[in-house]
């Protein structure tokens, strides 16, 4: 019987984090078992696109704040992954399980996606997606690509996918507070202007600013569990849980 195995992976470094989705992705067969894996941060980290130059971004000031500064295996542009619930979703494409294209299974994902807002009684859309000058920008959530998730017309989830040799890894920033606003201040001195931090401040939202709770890790602990069973039902899967992390 095919099932949704699922690593509820807790806080972990930005190396540790990138590392674990890159070996799942290099690791999985046609036709193995998807894999639901729900973790955080710890300490906050910038990651930065398969295909970003690190030298546009100042070094100094990442390493300054203690933050970790990692490149991703998907594309896509800068994130500072700080105040969030990340998610990432390994898996055959095309298969019954996902569809036969990029679209096809980032529609089936933001299925389960919207399924967890709606559960949090939140109402979400997709974009249709972003001008090429916004595409060009080094700030992932400035601006919403084709398949993100709004609330309020305000991006809340931004995803990226690599796809190799008939498998994926997609995987996606649900934001749960406002420290990623933070992420201007840390481009290279040609990039950083004060409009990237206004802009990001008005593009966004956050889970905490919605619900008007802190989104504190006993709360995202609980949010990673509903976001999981939300996936297994949209996916029409039963869950196998591989491992819990305590952090």
């Amino acid at each position: 019987m095919v099932t949704l195995r699922v690593y509820f992976d807790g806080a972990q470094s930005g190396q540790w984090n990138m590392t674990r989705d890159q070996e799942l992705l290099a690791n999985h067969r046609l036709g193995d078992d998807p894999i639901l894996r729900l973790y955080r941060w710890q300490p906050a980290a910038v990651t930065i696109g398969y295909n970003q130059d690190f030298t546009k971004f100042a070094t100094e000031k990442i390493a300054a704040k203690g933050y970790d500064f990692v490149r991703r295996p998907t594309g896509g542009r800068a994130i500072l992954h700080a105040d969030e619930l990340t998610y990432a979703v390994v898996g055959t494409s095309p298969s019954d399980i996902f569809g036969d294209s990029l679209h096809s299974t980032y529609q089936k994902i933001n299925l389960a996606l919207l399924s967890f807002l709606h559960a949090l009684h939140l109402e979400a859309e997709v974009s249709d997606g972003e001008s090429r000058t916004e595409a060009e920008g080094l700030v992932c959530f400035r601006s919403s690509g084709k398949h993100e998730i709004k609330v309020d017309g305000r991006k809340l989830i931004g995803s990226a996918q690599r796809r190799t040799n008939g498998v994926f890894l997609q995987h996606g920033s649900i934001l749960a507070g406002p420290r990623h606003l933070g992420l201007p201040e840390l481009l290279g001195r040609e990039a950083a202007h004060l409009a990237d931090a206004q802009q990001l401040s008005a593009a966004t939202t956050d889970l905490g600013q919605l619900l008007g709770v802190e989104q504190t890790a006993v709360v995202l602990a609980a949010h990673a569990e509903l976001l999981a069973r939300c996936f297994g039902e949209s996916l029409q899967l039963p869950l196998q849980v591989e491992s819990v992390a305590t952090t």
